[in-house]
């Protein structure tokens, strides 16, 4: 779960482990050991998870969920437990099903505390999570190839994410998408339901922060009872903030000698008992929450609302309790009704993630609503995506609605095209949303859903890509409405397709080779593109200032899918890219997979905080200060090829460019104090992968050779031995002269990374 407060920035350390082998045991082996202890967890989960409920007959439900919500689910402010241990000892899906255990049986009102089985419980849960994960392993007869597997494990993954993640993005970014599609549906959703969607998301956003404000003041509460240091003023202390108990000198006297006198149990005693007040803490009454939506919402239209969003003691007594962990019933319906006059919840940590889906639900209860709010939804993705791009590129022509005919024939439509002089990003908007059944990974579902957000986007870009490519010429293309669009294609050498989402399927959408080898597609990589969801993409290029940065990501994103296999999601690619800028080396051929899941909590500090207006330091790529320089000056000029030129920079790691200056000063010195060999010097280092391999050339010369500089660098350029580079880049400095960070550029790019290759000289004007 994304914190609203900013965690303790970290980072994360890679470590080799060998996979895939296990004591030289074959493929069929070890299938039929995890088949095994597959099976054994599905013999004995029944049972031990049934055993839940039994929780709720000893203990008041109210009372239970929430002395787990206060000491299980909240953590001091900069703390992430998931990125410091690797895990959640008691993630949220742990207190989503223990409130609809909860809702099995009438209210049990047991008055006794939790603390004397406190470890039991714990104990109880770590145990039932673990055959949640364990019994995955019992795999259908049918699995006989690892290909069979991996197809399997796409689908479990799916439910795996589905039961432990609610969260799609970051709270503040997963509030502000929800409220801006309650925004576009405002007329409709009022004549059919006569309130504001707006004022009804911000009542629950304003609970969601109420009720952290109420544990703070508890917190501080007992505290105040460990201040004093005799038991009178402990006592009175505690009744003074937790009203309802009075007690006269004999009543003190006796909990004192109660407690052997002893302040340590004097004090654990009150603050045990102090845990009576803690529903109180995650509870609202009908007119307070009348009152917090700041007259936006009646008490009768808060009493409508509530009576659809809450479940009452007992409802849930018919079902069957292990769909809780696919289609738990208090996502749609999160709060407990209490006495018909307030309710109760112990969701809070992922009703923001919730929230979305409580509009859905009011939408979906109309056909025109729900048909309304698709098409608000997917206008607002199409929105959301122009903006986002041209605030991100600035200088780039954006063009939307492009129409075309293909080879085949058919009419389509290109949703935007971006382009920076000799770049293109071909971008595709698909706001499809994940069903429930594709959540529970049902094989139709889940492969029409992902071929929907992944496949078609792809496949509509590439085909836009060929026309493109195809007609190399001025072009005016029509629109669904208002002017042609007018470019030149000619100009277009480099294609990047990118497909973008609002539903967000994590792990999932990050990793294509992943669903290839899963059977979910027939497409191979070179047919594919990414798909990213919204909310991602606005981190990746806010994280990633520069054009080259953003552009030199999305490729090199895609390069990636046809070397290596990873898990994580795209927040996890765009931590890792900061580590190197996907330049890994001999690593990208040595290592088969890289897991690089949870390395996103590296950016949390930043995001998190930023959004809270705090002082935060903000994550980029590495770089030596003129490597930074020449970015930075050539994003600011933008002088003749200036995007291919970041493009090589940025295939050059850290080791490398500290190594490449070394040698450029050595020539440098050398060319001053006369010990230079010839009068035109350069030093050439390459990137050490093979299958990618770009170089760069630092050629230094003086005023007496000047004439000769654009010789020189073409025979750099054009030199056979460099004929096999992915791209070459030659940085021209002029030792009598004061130009930085160069004086003159020139670079090739091969037709294998992008169209064609070609030579451009670059000189700054006026030497800089």
């Amino acid at each position: 779960m994304k914190k609203s407060h900013a965690p303790d920035p970290i980072k994360l350390n890679y470590y080799e482990v060998e996979l895939g082998k296990s004591r030289g045991k074959t493929f069929e082996e070890r299938l039929e050991l995890l088949r095994k202890i597959g099976a054994d967890a599905v013999k004995d989960f029944p049972e031990r998870y049934k055993s839940l409920g039994g929780w709720f007959k000893k203990y008041d439900q109210l009372n239970l969920l929430s002395f787990c919500f206060y000491y299980f689910m909240m953590s001091p402010a900069g703390y992430d437990e998931e990125a410091v241990t690797g895990g959640l000892e008691f993630p949220p899906y742990y207190l989503e099903l223990l409130q609809a255990f909860a809702l099995t049986i009438p209210r049990t009102l047991a008055d006794r505390p939790l603390s004397n089985e406190v470890e039991t419980f714990k104990k109880d849960f770590k145990e039932i999570g673990e055959l949640i994960k364990l019994r995955h392993y019992h795999f259908p007869s049918s699995i006989k190839t690892e290909d069979d597997l991996y197809y399997h494990q796409l689908r479990i993954d799916m439910m795996s994410h589905t039961i432990a993640v609610r969260n799609w993005s970051y709270e503040h970014k997963m509030k502000k998408v929800t409220l801006d599609l309650a925004r576009g549906v405002k007329i409709p959703f009022i004549a059919k339901h006569g309130f504001d969607p707006e004022a009804l998301l911000d009542l629950l956003y304003a609970m969601t922060d109420e009720v952290e404000k109420k544990v703070n003041i508890h917190r501080q509460k007992t505290a105040e009872i460990m201040r004093p240091d005799n038991y009178k003023d402990v006592i009175d202390t505690f009744e003074s903030l937790f009203p309802g108990m009075k007690s006269d000198g004999a009543q003190k006297e006796f909990l004192w000698t109660h407690n052997n006198m002893q302040l340590r149990n004097l004090q654990g005693f009150l603050l045990l008992h102090s845990d009576r007040f803690l529903p109180e803490l995650f509870s609202f009454h009908f007119l307070t929450l009348e009152e917090m939506s700041g007259g936006k919402l009646s008490y009768d239209q808060i009493k409508f609302i509530f009576k659809e969003l809450s479940l009452s003691f007992d409802d849930l007594k018919d079902h069957n309790p292990e769909y809780f962990l696919l289609t738990n019933p208090v996502h749609d319906r999160p709060f407990i009704n209490v006495a018909n006059e307030g309710i109760f919840s112990s969701l809070w940590t992922v009703l923001p993630h919730l929230s979305i889906g409580l509009l859905e639900k009011f939408c979906a209860t109309d056909e025109d609503l729900r048909h309304k709010y698709n098409e608000v939804r997917a206008k607002y993705l199409e929105d959301e995506v122009h903006q986002l791009f041209g605030k991100s590129f600035p200088g780039a022509q954006l063009f939307t609605g492009s129409k075309f005919e293909a080879v085949d024939g058919k009419e389509y439509e290109n949703d935007l095209l971006v382009i920076m002089d000799s770049f293109a990003l071909v971008v595709e908007s698909k706001s499809g949303q994940v069903s429930p059944p594709a959540k529970r990974a049902a094989p139709d579902r889940l492969l029409k859903t992902l071929q929907e957000l992944i496949e078609d986007p792809s496949e509509q870009a590439l085909r836009f890509i060929s026309y493109l490519r195809d007609h190399p010429e001025s072009l005016e293309l029509d629109t669904k409405k208002g002017p042609k669009n007018k470019f030149d294609a000619g100009k277009l050498k480099y294609f990047i397709p990118l497909g973008v989402t609002l539903s967000h399927l994590g792990m999932m959408g990050a990793n294509l080779k992943q669903l290839i080898r899963g059977g979910v597609t027939k497409k191979t990589i070179e047919e594919l593109a990414p798909s990213i969801n919204l909310t991602d993409l606005q981190i990746v290029f806010d994280l990633l200032p520069l054009t080259a940065e953003k552009v030199h990501y999305l490729q090199r994103r895609r390069e990636l899918e046809a070397n290596i296999q990873w898990a994580g999601d795209e927040l996890d690619l765009l931590a890792w890219y900061f580590d190197n800028g996907f330049n890994l080396g001999p690593d990208e051929k040595k290592y088969s997979f890289f897991n690089v899941s949870l390395k996103s909590k590296e950016l949390d500090n930043y995001i998190i905080g930023s959004s809270n207006r705090e002082d935060v330091e903000k994550p980029e790529l590495i770089k030596t200060k003129w490597w930074k320089d020449l970015l930075n000056h050539l994003e600011k000029r933008r002088v003749q090829s200036w995007l291919e030129n970041s493009y090589i920079l940025l295939n050059i790691p850290i080791e490398g460019q500290e190594v490449f200056e070394e040698q450029i000063d050595l020539i440098k010195k050398k060319m001053e104090n006369g010990t230079a060999d010839y009068p035109h010097n350069w030093s050439l280092m390459g990137s050490s992968e093979e299958n990618r391999r770009f170089l760069i050339a630092g050629y230094l010369y003086s005023d007496k050779v000047a004439y000769e500089r654009r010789e020189v660098m073409e025979d750099i350029i054009f030199h056979e031995q460099n004929d096999e580079a992915k791209g070459i880049m030659v940085i021209g400095r002029n030792i009598d002269q004061s130009h930085y960070p160069y004086s003159l550029l020139g670079c090739r790019l091969s037709a294998e990374l992008f169209d064609n290759r070609y030579l451009q000289m670059v000189r700054p004007e006026n030497g800089r």
